[in-house]
């Protein structure tokens, strides 16, 4: 069995009492049962086979066995006459007393197994009931034990033997006190007493124990250290002193200078230095350098082997010593240009030999493009058409292997514009705008220009405002400020001018042509809904009325109308025969009603329908039999 486990804990000892305990019986086996305490027992301690379901006095006697078969009897008791009785498996260490268990003291290893007991019972049937329990000797200590000589990385198998004298135990393996982990070159047997590596790493290393153990202890073996031969790895030459760049140590003029010589290896290596690949320097892990010079520039080289591998490896730097750089000057043949007007040098001076110079502006490095362009060593600088976004601070810096240094800075600065103008109303470009009488309104004029435009406002086509700057304010807006604007802007830098234009209209306060036309149409709307609804009541209504029979009523008399009083005269108004004629309106907004301050008089309103002479036709038919309150037919007249 191969249960993991570091130490042994008693609880080990109860999980195993429940997989060995079972009770069998044959009648009255629901009433009987032996419970073992403790199930898993270490030799010379005492075992009681506690008998459950029994009441003292309803049974006569009863009888232990060993095994299963209840032939070797071990003891008896007769309840009647209080009488022991020995039997054959009877060891002198077994007593049984009135309440029916068995107790057995300091248990030898052969005393694991079943026991069984049979009771006669005063008023029913011969009851039995059977338990068992285990007997073990705590694991002695084991002993670890490894083939072979020497372990060398990727040349070596190992094999550990973990010796018991204990029979039934388990064993496990330890590395530094932690579960072995698993791995693809590494095996065990099928005991697990035997650890084999197959090609042993330096992760291997370290001290490694076995354990032997069973359910009532556990015992481990002496540690034994696995050494592992490997290396060297790859060689790096580094120092803290100076600039490491790439397989280049640059360092500072009369500085002194450590080269460490770094691999992993074990045993550690031996080392050795060398110098342009000849010259001897030493066998130390590290190389100094006193006061370096130009005489300590060159190639150095450290070698190293390791004795037990027998594998060598080297690696090599070249020295630089340097100087510290100065700082540079930075010329310019023109700091302002008019922007697409020509080329700007610039220049970077500077005594210092063996220098990189990078160029910046507004501390962001530069490139070459087809704007930018450097000479060879980029110690020249030259925009070929300055434009805008060329402006800003330029810098030059120098560096070396070990320092750098920036310029002072200068600044270039690019005139440009005015582009394009754009008069504005609040956020919005505009061209033309509806103003009302006596309001306000601010006219903005904006064109991008650097250094900023100057603005000049004119109306219809001459300076009649001569107002500068880029706002116009007009208040309070009268009939007069009609027509159209005009914004100049000019840059006296680049002497470029640009110009843009709105048209203002000028309305009334009141209601205009077009909300006056809305209403019209909106009534005229609502006049069509009114007669289209009428009529379809109407139409309704007849439909729902059911028609008169004329052969079932005879025909109602109508009296004729009275005659008309001599002393009053009806008044006849005829009808117009022309149809309605639509106004007309004012050309001009003096004589225009829309455009007045006050409502319209009564002399302005649509004409009234014209009443037709004597002698005129009126348009309008006339009722055939014009009585109050019977409608036949309309007759046209003749």
């Amino acid at each position: 069995m191969d249960i993991p486990h570091r130490g042994f804990s008693s609880w080990k000892r109860f999980l195993l009492t429940a997989s060995l305990f079972a009770s069998w019986s044959f009648q009255g086996a629901a009433q009987l049962s032996i419970v073992s305490q403790p199930s898993i027992a270490v030799v010379s301690e005492t075992v009681l086979l506690s008998l459950h379901g029994l009441q003292e006095g309803r049974y006569s006697t009863l009888t232990w066995y060993r095994g299963l078969d209840f032939i070797h009897a071990i003891m008896s008791y007769n309840a009647d006459t209080g009488v022991h009785n020995e039997g054959s498996a009877f060891t002198g260490r077994e007593s049984l007393p009135a309440n029916g268990s068995l107790i057995i003291n300091e248990v030898y290893l052969n005393d694991s197994g079943h026991y069984s007991i049979l009771v006669k019972s005063r008023e029913g049937p011969l009851m039995s009931a059977n338990g068992s329990f285990q007997v073990f000797v705590k694991p002695s200590k084991p002993d670890i034990l490894r083939e072979g000589g020497d372990v060398i990385e990727f040349q070596t198998s190992v094999k550990f033997s973990c010796v018991s004298q204990d029979v039934g135990v388990n064993i496990q393996w330890f590395l530094n006190n932690t579960d072995l982990p698993p791995s693809p070159l590494l095996s065990l047997s099928p005991d697990n007493k035997t650890l084999t590596f197959h090609n042993v790493t330096r992760r291997d290393r370290g001290y490694y124990q076995c354990e032997a153990w069973n359910l009532v202890g556990a015992q481990s073996s002496e540690s034994i250290f696995l050494l592992v031969y490997y290396g060297p790895d790859q060689v790096m030459i580094t120092s803290q002193d100076g600039t490491v760049w790439g397989n280049i140590i640059a360092v500072k003029t009369n500085s002194n200078v450590t080269l460490q010589c770094l691999t992993e290896s074990n045993p550690d290596p031996s080392y050795t230095w060398l110098f342009n690949e000849s010259s001897w320097l030493g066998s130390e892990t590290n190389y100094f350098i006193s006061s370096a010079s130009r005489t300590d520039e060159g190639n150095y080289t450290c070698s190293v082997k390791n004795r037990m591998t027998l594998r060598s490896s080297s690696a090599s730097v070249t020295v630089k010593v340097v100087e510290q750089v100065t700082k540079p000057q930075l010329l310019v043949s023109n700091k302002s240009v008019v922007e697409d007007e020509g080329a700007v040098n610039f220049t970077c001076v500077t005594p210092d030999t063996e220098i990189e110079v990078q160029w910046f502006l507004d501390k962001q490095k530069l490139w070459p493009s087809d704007q930018l362009v450097l000479s060879q060593g980029n110690r020249t600088l030259t925009i070929a058409q300055a434009r805008r976004e060329d402006a800003g601070e330029y810098q030059c810096t120098t560096r070396n292997l070990i320092s750098s240094s920036n310029s002072d800075p200068i600044t270039l600065t690019v005139y440009y514009g005015p582009d394009s103008v754009n008069i504005t109303v609040g956020s919005n470009i505009v061209n033309s705008i509806e103003v009302k009488l006596d309001l306000m309104v601010m006219l903005y004029c904006e064109a991008h220009s650097w250094p900023s435009a100057q603005y000049h406002w004119s109306f219809n086509g001459s300076n009649s405002i001569e107002k500068d700057g880029f706002v116009l304010t007009l208040w309070p807006i009268t009939w007069g400020h009609q027509g159209t604007y005009t914004c100049k802007a000019w840059n006296d830098w680049t002497q470029l001018s640009r110009s843009a234009t709105v048209t203002i209209k000028v309305v009334d306060s009141s209601l205009s042509a077009g909300e006056i036309a809305g209403i019209v149409i909106g009534v005229l709307a609502f006049v069509a809904f009114i007669t289209g609804l009428i009529y379809f009541l109407v139409i309704r209504k007849r439909k729902a009325d059911p028609p008169s029979s004329t052969a079932d009523s005879p025909p109602r008399k109508v009296d004729p109308p009275p005659e008309p009083s001599q002393d009053r005269q009806r008044p006849v108004t005829p009808r117009p025969k022309a149809p309605l004629v639509p106004p007309s309106f004012p050309k001009g907004p003096q004589d225009n009603p829309i455009y007045q301050r006050e409502l319209p008089g009564r002399d302005n309103h649509f004409p009234l329908p014209r009443i037709p002479g004597p002698e005129e036709e009126s348009l309008y038919e006339k009722l055939s039999e014009p009585y109050a309150d019977v409608y036949v037919k309309i007759k046209p007249a003749a």
